[in-house]
């Protein structure tokens, strides 16, 4: 006699925020704050990665120009 166990229900995903540029995080157009919002990295992290790339061959002013033109602005809340 084989016994079948039924298959482990599937949890759904947690819910992160949508990616956009923050509002109330900004030092200066809100990608750090959008980025940090919806990844849960401090904001302070992703601008110390987005100044050691620039530092690195100027890789981090185009990643945040065009994070900044690509990603929507946050709603008004």
């Amino acid at each position: 006699m084989t016994s079948t166990t039924a298959p482990a229900p599937l949890l759904p995903a947690p819910s992160r925020p949508r990616l956009t540029r923050s509002r109330t995080d900004r030092r200066l157009l809100g990608v750090a704050g959008g980025l940090a919002e919806h990844t849960g990295i401090d904001a302070v992290l992703w601008r110390v990665a987005f100044v050691a790339l620039t530092l690195a061959g100027g890789s981090g002013v185009l990643v945040y120009g065009l994070l900044c033109l690509l990603l929507p602005e946050a709603d008004q809340a």
